[in-house]
């Protein structure tokens, strides 16, 4: 209980302004520490009423014990002095058991020249303390972060000197922090002499905030080994002061892996030089006799024709065998030399005004044979004649690759039918057949070079399987020469196929 001979009518009128208005806690004790009076604002920060106040002694309030030596050391000192120098800083507890932090300092209260106690003024810079604790928590969980971070770490001033490093960085680079804190980063060896300009002007730039660099950096370690490393760099502010967090991660083994890999792309690139010169080699030099075996057995097969020659029918038949292998041979020669013409971008178009309809009758003209052959129904669906300009002898090619995929791939007695038809700026072209049809993974490959789909065993008994895999990948690249687009739909195994393709109409 609260004793003291408090007049407190006589102190709320010398000081009524301060219990008034202030928004300080204002507050009374005896030189005890016995709480003797208080205003309303601080009774409300700390959940006490009025009639609470004799039974509190102000160092009760203390949450921290220890800081009760600073509270008497604080009395003592007005008791001497008549005042405090500085103020003194408290964590309080209140009634609900909260803390409240406060700046307080006293001055003395006398009755008859004799000090009895001391007003108080308090400040609660309970918000601001928390911050701060929270600030150095947050500092202290950063330090943590940084000193255990397994990237090596390295602050700079906006100057280049290193401010500090972390044990991460330490290890990468071979250099104890307190060797190169204060040096700038530029003469520690780190950075080898053909890259010092290079490096400094995009420091420079970097700490301008022109832009947030990520390089990959050949370094030198201490015991001047080369390391390579990624750099990634990030700015940050300090009171006021601008700083440069420089990560290093060390990529040696993936830079040994990409010179690895680049060394083996250059032979593979050196090795498919060599593929595309021989046979481009290989398919000059079997044109020729090709032309010369072709000749020859037209030759021999036009005399017969007008009864020049006196061959026999078994003779005529081997002859005639002779001339189906010379012209898939022909036509593989020309795929492959386009095939290369294409590699080395050499693959050109002449483009003139055609009769579309006349390219188109001329093709299938060519191949009615085989058609006949196979016992192939054939339909056609195209006007009199269309204008186009194109390449023909490559359209030709396209459309004898497509009609001719269609006829080997259709049973005898099956249906092909050709259809061509304006759609708004284009001209759409389609080869449809009631063939063997394809899968969907087919599909995906069909136009690829060297795409040829391998069919064998049960149910393709009747259909050529004979093929190099050019012809529809050299179609693509021909058509899409021409700014059209080719694509084929199905709806799977032995339910045909719908070539298309479309040419714009210019």
């Amino acid at each position: 209980m609260n004793t003291v001979n408090y007049n407190r009518e006589k102190v709320r009128e010398k000081y009524k302004d301060l219990f008034k208005y202030s928004l300080d806690f204002i507050y009374v004790h005896d030189l005890n520490g016995n709480l003797l009076d208080a205003n309303e604002h601080g009774l409300e920060v700390l959940g006490y009423e009025r009639e609470d106040i004799p039974n509190v002694k102000f160092l009760d309030l203390l949450a921290d014990k220890s800081q009760l030596k600073t509270a008497y050391s604080a009395i003592e000192e007005i008791k001497e002095g008549g005042k405090q120098k500085e103020r003194s800083e408290y964590k309080l507890k209140t009634k609900d058991g909260e803390i409240v932090y406060i700046q307080s300092y006293g001055i003395p209260l006398f009755k008859n020249d004799e000090m009895y106690g001391i007003l108080g003024i308090a400040t609660d810079i309970t918000a601001k303390k928390k911050a701060k604790l929270q600030l150095k928590e947050s500092e202290k969980r950063y330090k943590n972060l940084f000193e255990q971070n397994p990237f090596a770490i390295t602050i700079l001033n906006k100057d280049g000197i290193i401010v500090d490093c972390n044990p991460a960085a330490e290890g990468l680079i071979g250099y104890k922090r307190e060797n190169i804190i204060g040096r700038h980063f530029l003469n520690i060896s780190l950075v080898q002499q053909k890259d010092y300009e290079s490096v400094n002007k995009l420091f420079k730039k970097f700490m301008n905030e022109k832009e947030v660099h990520r390089a990959d950096l050949q370094i030198q370690r201490k015991d001047e080994t080369l390391i390579w490393t990624h750099v990634h760099g990030s700015l940050f502010r300090l009171d006021n002061r601008k700083y440069a967090q420089i990560i290093l991660y060390d990529i040696s083994q993936r830079k040994a892996a990409e010179q690895l890999i680049n060394k083996e792309l250059e032979k593979l690139k050196e090795l498919d030089e060599v593929r595309k010169d021989l046979i481009t080699r290989i398919s000059h030099e079997l044109k020729t006799p090709l032309t010369v075996i072709n000749s020859s057995i037209e030759y021999l097969l036009e005399r017969n024709r007008l009864n020049e020659s006196d061959l026999n029918e078994e003779t005529i038949e081997t002859i005639d065998t002779l001339n189906r292998g010379a012209i898939r041979l022909k036509r593989l020669v020309e795929n492959l030399i386009d095939s290369t013409k294409i590699e080395y971008d050499k693959f050109k178009l002449i483009k003139e005004k055609q009769d579309f309809v006349e390219i188109i009758e001329n093709v299938i003209r060519e191949l009615s044979f085989l058609i006949k052959k196979r016992n192939l129904e054939f339909k056609t669906n195209f006007p009199e004649n269309f204008i186009l300009s194109v390449d023909k002898m490559r359209i030709k090619q396209v459309l004898s690759n497509l009609i001719l995929n269609a006829i080997k791939n259709t049973p005898p007695e099956g249906l092909i039918e050709v259809k061509m038809e304006q759609k708004g700026k284009y001209l759409e072209v389609s080869v449809k057949d009631t063939g063997i049809g394809l899968t969907t993974e087919e599909i995906t490959q069909i136009f690829e070079r060297f795409g040829k789909i391998e069919r064998r065993g049960e149910g393709f008994e009747s259909i050529e399987t004979q093929g190099s895999g050019l012809g529809l990948f050299i179609s693509k690249t021909i058509v899409e020469m021409h700014k059209g687009e080719i694509w084929v739909n199905s709806k799977g195994r032995n339910k045909g196929s719908t070539f298309k393709f479309t040419l714009p109409i210019e």
